[in-house]
């Protein structure tokens, strides 16, 4: 059926997503969101969820059609219950003893697989273009397989963490000798960092590669060897400008030092280190988590087809610094309420350099996955798919 798709049109064009959405409108909506949600005790943020969604999806156009949302809030509230009741447990036997928090430690890793593959498919299945849904594979033995290595050592290591934090809180104003197993710590935590881009590949391979629109199965062409070479990257940009950080700070602390000895009256600018420190901190970790995101993005989605048709992105690192530095500026000195604001021009600009190569007629293309959809039938009741909130 793909290679007859692909035979109606040969000759590849990029279609561009667009975003249309404006900051006024969707402000009259989050304001209400916000205020009803306190006003509930945050009952109302299921209804929330759906109307951002919709806003968000609404407005958000591939060849002059747009996406819908079409998730139930109720059952988004009902997931968020569970998750509450299921987090609720774990914090209080944690605060019993060391033992009963350890093992509810572990109860709570083994739904952690569970809970991803749930809210994968509650996403996807809610999520509709052209009135052809996307759905997930719920392949629950996969997810578990997959996630085992990261549960046992993440699991292993936050349960270290907070032996050591009861330890220290419980003889609070005394010298305490650690526990043994925190000399492991270095060490796991190093083993995590090394793990990390093999478990980000696989786990983004996982969610991509069981996903479908309609019944075409999305593909991941991506390696383990990109991921490893993107973090290698950052990893070295941020040892370079932590490196010129520090350089920065040793040489006004000797600036100021030596100004000291020169005057009493100098000792209270050694007030403003501090200072100086948030004000260049705040922008270099904006840029980085800027470069983070921007090569992670561009280098997931240029990786992913769908019924023979390739996404594109081309997301440029300055850009998205420049928003994330003047976005955060914003809220801050508006108390949150450009947030809206925020948000839009932040998703008007993912949108306008995302893209996709199609390679065959998108009309008959969606028409084949709709009139497979129908066949099959959905699976729109399916009573453990949920939005946990988390």
């Amino acid at each position: 059926m793909e290679s007859e798709i692909k035979n109606v049109e040969t000759t590849p064009r990029e279609e561009t997503f667009r975003f249309t959405g404006k900051a006024g409108e969707y402000f009259s909506i989050w304001i209400v969101n916000v205020a009803l949600s306190v006003l509930t005790l945050g009952i109302y943020s299921a209804w929330a969820k759906v109307r951002t969604n919709q806003y968000f999806y609404g407005n958000t156009y591939l060849d002059d059609v747009s996406f819908r949302y079409l998730a139930d809030p109720k059952q988004i509230l009902r997931g968020r219950i569970a998750a509450f009741v299921v987090f609720a447990v774990y914090y209080f036997a944690s605060m019993a003893t060391p033992l009963v928090g350890g093992i509810a430690l572990f109860i709570l890793m083994l739904f952690v697989p569970a809970f991803i593959v749930m809210s994968m498919s509650f996403r996807l299945r809610n999520s509709s273009y052209r009135n052809v849904r996307c759905g997930f594979d719920k392949n629950f033995k996969r997810a578990y397989t997959l996630f085992l290595v990261p549960m046992v050592l993440v699991g292993t290591y936050v349960y270290i963490v907070g032996q050591f934090g009861q330890v220290q809180a419980g003889v609070a104003g005394q010298e305490v000798e650690p526990p043994t197993v925190m000399f492991f710590l270095p060490v796991l935590m190093i083993l995590i960092g090394s793990l990390f881009p093999l478990w980000d590949f696989l786990i983004t391979r996982f969610k991509i590669s069981h996903s479908s629109y309609g019944d075409a199965d999305f593909f991941f062409k991506a390696n383990g060897k990109q991921f490893y070479g993107m973090y290698l990257k950052v990893f070295l940009v941020s040892v370079l400008l932590l490196a010129l950080l520090g350089t920065l700070v040793a040489v006004t602390m000797t600036a100021l030092i030596s100004a000291q000895r020169l005057s009493d009256g100098s000792k209270e600018l050694m007030v403003f280190v501090p200072i100086v420190m948030m004000i260049v901190m705040a922008p270099l970790y904006m840029w980085i988590n800027a470069y983070m995101q921007t090569r992670r993005t561009n280098l997931v989605f240029n990786n992913v087809s769908v019924g023979g048709h390739h996404l594109k992105s081309d997301l440029k690192v300055g850009h998205m610094a420049f928003l994330y530095f003047t976005n955060t500026l914003a809220i801050l000195l508006s108390a949150g309420l450009l947030i809206p604001w925020a948000k839009v021009r932040t998703a008007a600009y993912r949108a306008s350099v995302t893209s996709i190569m199609l390679t065959g007629d998108m009309n008959q293309f969606v028409t084949v996955q709709a009139e497979n959809q129908s066949a099959v039938g959905e699976e729109v009741g399916e009573l453990f798919d949920m939005d946990l909130g988390v």
